[in-house]
């Protein structure tokens, strides 16, 4: 496959794709277009069984539909052979596709197991909002997140595959911020007045992603998802070519990740930073881990201010709390602010352990990078135009240090990059959590022709997906990037502003804690005051919303005291009614038991007549039993003389039968006797001789048993007429001796 034809896929519109995201999930390979194709061709033929597809183009028409991917038909085909090789699909008497059944199975079992588990982090999501949030509504807050990570991971899929074809085009709706696509994601799906709420779920449902196994591999698996999109349109030879091998790298580490590894940032920053260093000794990486003599100075610089900010007050546990709570601060001050909040911590104690960075750095295999090349106008020169960029977007209340800083250390990561095709063998790279200096880099990179060497945590770690697969530490740190904040440790307006708010306070005196979390909470109000120029509009703003708070408060306080007193009324109501109950029910109760004594009484009166009725029943009982039992005794005595009769009756039967059977012998033996012994010649010499004896035989001895046997006589004699007739034929029509 040349790197011509692989152009002839264009990744044209990830909405449909994130549609079909379970769908897509179950075919896609990180890093692999071709593996992607072939899953893409299998996965329409499991879906789409009426098409009947018998050739490339039908196939085609489909995958641009359903997932928003153009290929040509030419390019498809040798995919499909290739499956059809590989007996993954056939074509029966050369008909239409089909899928083998073990394939069919397979695909289909994966595809239910990405439905699945969409549906169990859906689920358990809505079991949070509903306790944390039980104000929004659940199917408006799933709406606005699929929104806001439709858009998150369209963002990050085409930077990452940009990250390893910078030929990739990549429009501004690419580029916006995550603050400003969250922004408006809420926008779509809640009415103003919800934004706030809207934007705390929204964000906690990345911010817990590390504590939730499932909801980690919901995001590995779309963030994987939008890479393969995009990755399509990866020249197929370097795509092949980065994944044999990773290059050797220098990865300069930024402040924000230095603080990580240093466990001065909290959450996310702090595991995303540690898992970096396990994971590139773990997987035996080839990078390098470096960071600049100026990233070091600006480190001792930012410990320092913030030592100087936190000695500045006295910290009260309950303002500590509400700092803690906030999640707005720096990560030097909100871990302060979170120990101090349990017991009263010293701020020199705190902060001795990092008194020599450079050590603990060290430690960890972390090497400071100093150059001795006179570059000062290279940098003062980019300097300029990364302060006009950041004007231009309106972030230009950055310090001079802070963006003289990023210039030095872009401008040395320059310096050390090759003019390889990708920014992966690029030579060296920045990684930093700060969203304008990519945007800066990548788009002057461009401009002048050359790779972007800065990266976002989550561009990094896609890249190395391939490269670390099947590690469940490694996909947690990876899911954990998509909730970095998109600002540097120090230079960030929200933290500053949120920092400066938490100094006034603690000027003033019993300052409730709820008004402190909520001011600095209060994402409007940190904007409004990022935008502030002098200190004194600032004070304003902060007293403005203190007065404002504590409003809202008394308020609150007064709704519920009014509250308070009609409840207080309702339940005096309600004691009284009670006790005007009970006072009936003290009179029923009384009325109740003089009716029960007289009752008593009639039940003594009427137990006597009972006793005597009693007696008299079992009387009237012990009679009828005994009569029961003389009945039963004379129809056993009946039912034996029934027997007695019936057996007599039968031996009578059976001796009339014998006594029948025996006369009627006799009679036959006398008559036979005669004829042979008395000289009866007209007998012994009647042509009829024999059926005239048989025939008197016959009638001698039916006519015995019909005389001795009287329940059979009719049968018996009415037999006996037959034989008695037939001999009297015999004898009428035999005419006289032979």
């Amino acid at each position: 496959m040349t790197t011509e034809t692989s152009r002839t896929i264009v990744s044209r519109n990830f909405s449909h794709t994130f549609e079909q995201m379970c769908n897509f999930i179950a075919v896609a390979k990180t890093g692999d277009p071709r593996e992607t194709l072939k899953g893409l061709v299998k996965l329409c033929l499991l879906l789409f069984p009426e098409e009947r597809y018998n050739d490339a183009q039908q196939i085609c028409k489909t995958i641009e539909t359903v997932f928003g991917i153009v290929a040509a038909p030419g390019h498809l085909q040798p995919i499909i052979d290739e499956l059809e090789a590989a007996s993954a699909i056939t074509r029966p008497a050369g008909t239409n596709y089909v899928l083998s059944a073990e394939v069919a199975q397979d695909l289909r079992k994966r595809v239910q197991d990405a439905v699945d588990l969409e549906s169990a982090v859906k689920e358990a999501w809505f079991t949070t909002l509903k306790t944390r949030h039980p104000s929004l509504s659940t199917d408006c807050a799933w709406q606005a997140l699929r929104a806001y990570l439709s858009r998150t991971f369209r963002r990050h899929g085409v930077q990452a595959a940009a990250l390893i074809d910078p030929t990739i085009d990549t429009p501004p709706e690419y580029e916006a911020s995550l603050h400003a696509i969250l922004k408006e994601a809420i926008a779509e799906h809640f009415d103003s007045g919800q934004h706030p709420e809207a934007h705390t779920a929204i964000s906690g449902f990345l911010a817990d992603v590390g504590a939730e196994p499932s909801r980690t591999r919901y995001i590995v698996q779309s963030a994987d998802g939008a890479f393969n999109f995009f990755s399509l349109g990866v020249s197929p030879d370097l795509a092949s070519h980065l994944r044999s091998r990773l290059n050797q790298l220098t990865l300069f580490l930024d402040t924000n990740f230095l603080f990580g590894i240093l466990d001065l940032h909290y959450n996310s920053q702090v595991d995303v930073s540690q898992n970096l260093l396990r994971a590139i000794d773990t997987h035996d990486l080839p990078f390098r881990l470096r960071y600049h003599e100026a990233t070091g100075r600006e480190m001792r610089n930012t410990i320092s201010y913030y030592t100087s900010v936190l000695r500045s007050r006295t910290w009260v546990r309950s303002l500590s709390q509400a700092a803690a709570a906030s999640r707005n601060l720096s990560g030097i001050e909100q871990i302060f602010h979170e120990k101090n909040s349990h017991s009263r911590l010293d701020v020199d104690e705190f902060l001795r352990r990092y008194e020599h960075l450079d050590h603990l750095l060290l430690e960890k295999n972390i090497k400071v990078y100093r150059t001795h090349r006179d570059r000062l106008t290279e940098r003062t020169n980019l300097y300029h135009d990364y302060q006009e960029f950041l004007e231009r977007h309106e972030r230009g209340d950055k310090t001079y240090d802070t963006v003289m800083h990023d210039a030095t250390v872009l401008d040395a990561t320059r310096q050390l990059r090759t003019a390889a095709k990708s920014s992966l063998e690029a030579g060296a790279l920045l990684i930093s959590c700060d969203y304008y200096l990519y945007r800066f880099d990548w788009e002057s990179s461009r401009r002048e022709g050359h790779n972007a060497c800065v990266l976002l945590p989550n561009m990094f770690w896609q890249a190395l997906r391939p490269y670390v697969a099947d590690d469940v530490d490694f996909e947690k740190a990876f899911a954990q990037t998509f909730a970095l904040p998109e600002f540097r440790a120090i230079g960030g307006g929200g933290s500053k502003a949120c920092s400066k708010m938490l100094q006034i306070l603690a000027t003033y005196k019993d300052v409730p804690e709820e008004t402190a979390t909520k001011m600095l909470s209060n994402d409007l109000l940190l904007e409004r005051l990022c935008t502030t120029r002098s200190g004194e509009e600032f004070e304003g703003c902060v007293e403005a919303a203190f007065v404002e708070e504590n409003k809202h408060l008394l308020e609150e306080k007064a709704a519920l005291s009014q509250m308070l007193q009609d409840v207080t009324r309702k339940q005096e109501e309600r004691e009284m009614a009670l006790a005007a109950q009970q006072a009936e029910f003290a009179k029923e109760r009384a009325q109740f038991q003089e009716s029960l004594r007289a009752n008593r009484a009639q039940v003594v009166e009427f137990s006597h007549s009972a006793a005597e009725k009693e007696r008299l029943a079992q009387a009237a009982v012990q009679e009828a039993s005994d009569a029961e039992q003389a009945r039963k005794a004379t129809a056993d005595n009946l039912e034996a003389a029934t027997r007695g009769r019936q057996r007599a009756e039968k031996r009578a039967f059976i001796m009339s039968i014998v006594a029948g059977g025996t006369v009627g012998m006799l009679l036959i033996l006398t008559f036979e006797l005669c004829v042979q012994l008395i000289p009866w010649n007209w007998m012994k010499n009647h042509t009829n001789a024999l059926p005239l004896q048989l025939g008197i035989s016959i009638v001698l001895l039916l006519g015995s048993f019909g005389t001795l046997v009287p329940q059979w006589r009719r049968w018996f004699w009415g037999v006996a007429v037959l034989p008695f007739f037939v001999a009297l034929l015999k004898l009428l029509g035999g005419g006289g001796s032979r």
